[in-house]
């Protein structure tokens, strides 16, 4: 007779089974069971049957509508036992299979993600739900990538070329670089205008991380998840938004620094006064006020702080409900460790960061091997990323008014 567990149970000669496993016992245990309310009868008929209502409850089916048939298979009894429970639990089991050959049948399991390879090539893939995780995890961590726009390319893609309206002035004969209205005398033809345009082409580069872990460190689990999902992720969210300001480590991140679309506003001293910041808000793209922040150091945060307005009223203006830093010029501040310190031109900024375009295929590709360092008992790890990025705009725009303004500002 088969029975379906409600809680564990350990049978003689076999290991703990979970709640919800479906056993065959004779007719006297699972009478046992069922009235110690430990299991209950299991017909796969009454299970597919319940799963069917369950769905039509979802669809918002009655038994009124005819003619209506769930099509598709609908699998009953699913071993939940074959998934891993962590992260830690598959590397975990990756360790065993290299260290001892004693293979975890949920290695070699038909799932997602998962596959053995060779031993020349390296042990185990990663399963990909572990990727996910970090990807996840350096998007929330990052400050301004969530700010930017970003595109996912197809995998037979290498990069993208982006178009720019080539406008590095704004007056009646060159808007948008270069289109022309008129307002001609009747029987007299309006001039064809030309519009300028340029091409940026972006790269996918290639971020990596790699580390070796010690069999002791394995076997610490919440140490290893620890390591895997907050370290590996928080650094990779790190370096992301430092690529999109320096370029430092990801030479396919086109940085703002120095960019023929970025706006040095010049500032004397190490900090810059109320006059000065006024004058990097006013250079942003009027257009883009709106979507605008600022990102400083600590440093100049601590310093602007100090700074008030000629009624003797603080420039910042604190409002903890929605923003830690408060406001600048009704802008939010956000205070960064990538930005560059005293009088750096990156210390502080004023950026559209939906004006960065940002591509990337997939999300982090990882590897294991039980091979690499086998003789110091240590297994090796890696995780890929494929990203790149530019500014939108070719250049900064120069207003009638002679005003030059971008959607991005930093100091000089």
């Amino acid at each position: 007779m088969k029975i379906k567990l409600l809680k564990k149970v350990k049978f003689k000669n076999h290991d703990e089974l979970d709640v919800g496993s479906v056993v065959e016992v004779d007719e006297e245990v699972a009478k046992t069971l069922i009235d110690g309310e430990q299991a209950e009868a299991y017909s796969e008929k009454v299970e597919k049957k319940e799963i069917e209502l369950e769905i039509k409850e979802i669809l918002n089916v009655t038994d009124d509508d005819e003619g209506l048939e769930i099509k598709g298979e609908i699998e009953v009894g699913k071993d939940e036992s074959m998934d891993f429970k962590s992260t830690a639990d598959f590397l975990s089991a990756v360790i065993v299979a290299g260290t001892t050959g004693r293979v975890d049948k949920k290695l070699t399991a038909k799932s997602t993600g998962q596959n053995e390879t060779t031993a020349a090539d390296g042990g185990y893939l990663v399963e990909h739900r572990i990727g996910n995780e970090i990807y996840s995890a350096a998007k929330q961590a990052s400050i301004l990538l969530p700010k930017c726009s970003v595109l996912e390319i197809g995998p037979n893609s290498n990069g993208m070329k982006i178009n720019q309206v080539n406008e590095s002035s704004r007056s009646a004969t060159t808007l948008f670089g270069g289109v022309r209205c008129y307002s001609p005398a009747e029987g007299v033809a309006a001039t064809v205008f030309k519009q300028a345009y340029s091409q940026v082409d972006i790269s996918l580069g290639r971020l990596c991380a790699a580390n070796f872990l010690t069999d002791e460190l394995m076997a610490d689990r919440v140490a290893l998840a620890s390591s895997i999902k907050t370290d590996v992720g928080a650094a990779m969210a790190w370096v992301i938004d430092d690529d999109i300001i320096n370029g430092t480590t990801n030479t396919a991140m086109i940085e703002i620094e120095n960019h023929a679309a970025t706006v040095q506003y010049t500032v004397a001293g190490a900090n810059p006064t109320a006059a000065e910041l006024a004058g990097m808000y006013a250079s942003m793209l009027p257009s883009s006020i709106n979507r605008a922040e600022w990102y400083l150091s600590l440093a100049q945060y601590v310093a602007i702080m100090q700074l008030e307005d000629t009624s003797g009223r603080k420039l910042v203006q604190q409002s903890f409900e929605t923003s830690a830093y408060g406001y600048l010029f009704g802008r939010p501040i956000n205070v960064i460790e990538q930005a560059g310190v005293a009088a750096d031109d990156t210390s502080v900024m004023f950026l559209d960061l939906s004006q960065y375009l940002v591509i990337k295929r997939g999300g982090v590709e990882e590897a294991s091997s039980i091979h690499v360092k086998f003789l110091e008992m240590e297994q090796a790890f890696r995780w890929t990323m494929r990203m790149g990025g530019s500014p939108k705009l070719a250049s900064t725009i120069t207003l009638p008014s002679g005003d030059v303004v971008a959607a991005m500002v930093t100091r000089d």
